[in-house]
């Protein structure tokens, strides 16, 4: 899959960055990135260069869905723009990861260690191609408190059992209480030093990979604090929406789109989860918006939607269009639905055509 030419580049590109400025080391990530995601198959829209995004790269491969954002100071990563990540990653049952170099606390992130930033983890670019050409997961996470190892919980007890030991006894052999022992075995992990410990006495293997790419959020449902900065146009689309069902919706900043949503039963098969773009300046900053948007919602399996103010203004050739009036004229969410697969069929037709 990758030649011994594409990891003497992959290693070239990892050498310059720590001597390379943001902006620089952010391009050299993306080349890498996305010649990864090239190599192993991967369906993504890069975002890279689009201003003002939250994230950079979508990818997905079968049914897992990743949302990357390239941050080589990871402290730049503000606490808005974490959330926003972290709201649209739970839409998209997504998993969000961030791929910096260095930060406040660390002049270089480490090989094989996860941080994390605002809940996100955090991973150094050699850590991704370790994970992604050789399957080799990151082992050790750094949290409040210090440096820890995910470990295998049902093998910790079975070792110990096999050992003949109690929670007390092997508590001793380590150096700790009876009562960290058992937390150990039940609910959390221990720095790498005490697992090396455990592995020893026990003579087993306990220390399991970290799967970053498995790590889910959920939607903060705070509607009324994503809505409230609107202007009077978004604010009247939102209502519209709402009065439709569309009772989740999150009108968001740092994204091509303007909002996502989704309606009240949260059920992904009902076809009401929508990405949508506002045209507020009559179509002059509008296409590329909704260019990029339409390649997220064909990756992600949502509807992508325009929504323009009257029917003279122009109308997307990708994605249907709905005007204001329309919106109104409906009843119900399935109104729109059907509409949108209406205009959805006309467009395809018209492509072909």
């Amino acid at each position: 899959m990758f030649s011994e030419d594409d990891i003497k580049q992959f290693n070239e590109n990892l050498r310059e960055l720590m001597d390379s400025s943001s902006r620089q080391a952010k391009e050299i990530l993306r080349k890498i990135l996305l010649k990864v995601f090239t190599k192993l198959n991967y369906s993504f829209v890069d975002l890279t260069n689009t201003p003002n995004t939250c994230f950079d790269i979508i990818a997905k491969k079968e049914s897992k869905l990743t949302i990357i954002k390239i941050e080589p100071y990871i402290d730049n990563l503000l606490k808005a723009q974490a959330q926003e990540l972290k709201n649209l990653s739970a839409f998209l049952q997504a998993s969000p990861v961030i791929i910096g170099v260095r930060g406040k606390r660390f002049d270089e992130i480490q090989d094989g260690l996860v941080l994390f930033r605002h809940d996100i983890p955090v991973i150094s670019p050699e850590t991704f191609l370790n994970l992604m050409i050789d399957g080799l997961p990151p082992v050790v996470y750094c949290n409040r408190g210090g440096y820890y190892v995910c470990i295998n919980r049902n093998s910790l007890r079975k070792a110990r059992l096999d050992k003949n030991l109690s929670y007390g006894e092997l508590a001793r052999l380590i150096g700790i209480s009876r009562r960290t022992m058992y937390e150990y075995e039940h609910s959390i992990n221990p720095p790498p030093e005490t697992a090396i410990l455990l592995e020893d006495i026990l003579d087993t293997s306990l220390t399991q990979g970290i799967p970053i790419f498995n790590i889910k959020f959920s939607l903060e449902e705070d509607t009324v604090s994503s809505i409230e900065k609107l202007t009077p146009r978004k604010e009247e689309i939102a209502i519209l929406l709402e009065d439709l069902g569309l009772i989740s919706q999150f009108w968001v900043k740092k994204m091509p789109f303007d909002a996502y949503g989704e309606h009240g039963n949260h059920d992904i098969k009902s076809g009401l989860n929508v990405l949508l773009c506002v045209d507020e300046d009559n179509g002059k900053n509008v296409i590329t918006r909704v260019e990029m948007t339409q390649k997220i919602a064909s990756i992600a399996k949502r509807r992508p939607i325009l929504i323009i103010d009257e029917e003279d203004h122009p109308a997307s050739e990708l994605v249907p269009t709905f005007t204001i009036d329309e919106l109104q004229e409906m009843k119900k969410a399935f109104d729109l639905v059907k509409e949108y697969i209406k205009k959805y069929a006309m467009l395809k037709e018209n492509l072909e055509s």
